[in-house]
């Protein structure tokens, strides 16, 4: 039978926050043992900054600038089902025209309204939410609307959104055990609004919860002197989710004949307007959730498969989200069509074979009007405005973005903006 696949995406957790291999503080022995037995990466990026754009990528395996996705969907953005996106399939159509079957369990957050929803994306079943930051015991979105779907229709359930959406992705590998199966679990942990499961609900169905401060708090019930232990405690909650799916394969016995990936969305949000700060980590990089320095986009990400992947390697490549697809559909035995050319690479050889990958740059951008960055080898350019002073910085030796090079290779700096403006004359529609 073909490998199943499951796809654990957490939602802005920072490269320092895990514990193990990343340093970070939180207890996280599920995930930890998860690297241990697969292959961690040290050089994983998300293709965007922020949620929607990196989404758009995972599921395409393309830029993200292709679609038009660039940043944080908003009221009446249409995401995937916009028109700059028509005519993109998606990793669940791939695996479900090969005979898989296809389940989501948590946050979209690729279009709000049901139309635009997973279950015309591919996905045979869909249990979570289509905007970005619900409550985690309401369910209530921060325009006050219930925000909980079962494929296009809203339902009411009780449960903390981190243990909910993990009770259903057990459910539907249960159902799918006898046959090939896409697991896609993008988690709501550990964005906003900062709740743990003893907090009860905050929000209300009908009230705007727009702010920073008061009663209608977009970021939770704590202070802002206790968003970091309140982090910490939702990426522990998160590590035991992770280790509920892990326990779940093993029960079922799928363990064998499944690739899971664990990744993040982007980076951590380190400090917020209204005072909030030291919220997650984003370990010695430079920069946060939003920017084009690496603590924007270098991220935790593990592989595992055993007796395929090999045990408790760590990987320095520079890879990036898109690249997943490529790597499931090589995994699955499916041959992308022509029609929609894939900007990601197969990860295969790096898992299976610890073969290099080609040589290639990597690319970045926030907005047409924002910050972008790219990638060559070393090498990293980043422009903080398309009209900016470019800054040049080699990441072997200063992984933390500090000392901008660029006055002392002129050259170097020509060719990385050259083929940057190249790259956004081509993905832009």
């Amino acid at each position: 039978m073909p490998p199943n696949i499951v796809l654990i995406v957490a939602d802005d957790l920072g490269y320092g926050d895990l514990g193990g291999l990343y340093g970070g503080r939180a207890e996280t022995p599920h995930l930890n043992r998860l690297a241990a037995e697969g292959l961690a990466f040290t050089d994983f990026h998300s293709n965007g900054a922020m949620c929607s754009p990196t989404r758009a990528a995972i599921l395409t395996g393309r830029y993200q600038q292709r679609m038009g996705i660039e940043q944080v969907l908003g009221e009446g953005d249409r995401g995937l089902g916009g028109e700059a996106a028509r005519g993109e399939v998606t990793l669940a159509h791939y695996l479900r025209e090969a005979g898989y079957a296809t389940g989501m369990t948590g946050k979209w957050h690729l279009g709000y309204a049901p139309e635009d929803g997973p279950v015309h994306f591919g996905f045979d079943e869909f249990y979570g939410h289509l905007h970005g930051a619900v409550d985690y015991h309401s369910h209530v979105d921060t325009y006050g609307r219930l925000d909980w779907w079962h494929n296009a229709e809203r339902v009411r359930e009780e449960g903390y959104v981190t243990s909910l959406i993990t009770d259903h992705a057990i459910r539907f590998m249960e159902r799918h055990r006898d046959e090939p199966f896409f697991l896609y679990l993008p988690h709501l942990a550990i964005h906003f609004p900062w709740q743990i499961p003893e907090d009860g609900p905050q929000r209300e169905e009908g009230k705007r919860y727009r702010e920073v401060s008061g009663p209608l708090n977009r970021l939770g019930p704590h202070p802002p002197e206790e968003s970091g232990p309140v982090v910490r405690r939702m990426i522990e909650e998160l590590d035991v989710n992770v280790g509920r799916v892990m326990a779940a394969l093993r029960a079922l016995e799928l363990d064998r004949n499944t690739l899971v990936f664990f990744v993040s969305d982007n980076g951590g949000i380190v400090e917020y307007r209204g005072g909030y700060t030291e919220i997650s980590s984003n370990g010695p990089l430079r920069g946060a959730k939003g920017q084009v320095y690496e603590g924007g986009h270098r991220v935790p990400a593990v592989a595992w498969l055993p007796g395929q992947i090999a045990s408790g390697a760590v990987t320095d490549a520079t890879t990036m989200t898109m690249d997943l697809l490529p790597t499931c559909l090589e995994l699955a035995g499916v041959t992308p069509g022509p029609n929609t050319p894939l900007d990601g690479t197969s990860l295969s050889p790096l898992l299976f074979r610890d073969d290099a990958l080609p040589a290639r740059t990597l690319c970045w951008r926030t907005s047409r009007e924002g910050a972008a960055a790219i990638r060559d080898g070393e090498w990293k350019l980043v422009r903080l405005e398309p009209a900016g002073t470019p800054e040049v910085y080699n990441l072997a030796e200063d992984i933390g973005e500090t000392h901008d090079l660029a006055g002392a290779c002129p050259e170097r700096v020509e060719a990385l903006e050259r083929a940057l403006t190249a790259w956004e004359a081509e993905v832009t529609p």
